[in-house]
């Protein structure tokens, strides 16, 4: 289980933002955040990596605001297809769609959440922390993200919910791996050294 890999992807404005002011309401959506996310419809580069994405993945961690923000939509299919555990202080049964997504309901946090994600992952898969922010942080306050990938939209947001707040007073080295151009957008991708923090 402790071989298997933990990456983040997540859309954000070049300062940092990942939607605006607006999305701290239901649905949890607004211009901003769909400005910031809309690139993965794009071009052909843009689909690629999205398949790339969803090829890598065992497993899924995301928030409740992001899973009740899809509503309907994911009543009879997802994205996913695959076990998705879903952060949250409301207890629920597991919800089984015919695609294959199951959605678990974990209820003891964002690091009991990735280990169960681990052991449902298939051999050579990860899990994948799809957001919202407020879990990122919490998984990388605990230091379980090993890839970070962040597709970086030209665009100022100037408030709303930033993807970095909420970290430990620590420096967290970051080794470069890829950055590759799509139109409109920037997308960096990075491993995180466990061994140098400070």
């Amino acid at each position: 289980m402790n071989d298997v890999l933990v990456r983040c992807d997540m859309s954000v404005s070049v300062d940092g933002f990942v939607c605006g002011l607006e999305a701290r309401q239901p649905p949890f959506v607004d211009d901003r955040f769909h400005r910031v996310t809309g690139w993965q419809f794009g071009d052909e580069t843009a689909q690629a990596m999205v398949a790339e994405r969803l090829e890598q993945a065992g497993a899924y961690v995301l928030g409740r605001r992001m899973y009740d923000s899809a509503g309907e939509h994911w009543s009879v299919e997802s994205p996913y297809r695959k076990d998705v555990f879903i952060v949250t202080h409301r207890a629920a049964e597991d919800i089984r769609l015919a695609d294959g997504t199951v959605f678990h309901f974990a209820t003891d946090g964002v690091p009991a959440a990735i280990a169960a994600a681990k052991q449902a992952c298939e051999p050579g898969k990860k899990v994948h922390v799809s957001g919202g922010a407020s879990v990122i942080q919490q998984a990388l306050a605990a230091d379980l993200i090993d890839e970070l990938h962040l597709h970086v939209a030209p665009v100022l947001i100037g408030q709303g919910t930033r993807l970095f707040d909420n970290l430990p007073d620590r420096l967290t080295e970051l080794e470069p791996d890829t950055v590759v151009q799509t139109p409109g957008m920037t997308h960096l991708s990075f491993r995180i050294n466990h061994a140098q923090k400070g």
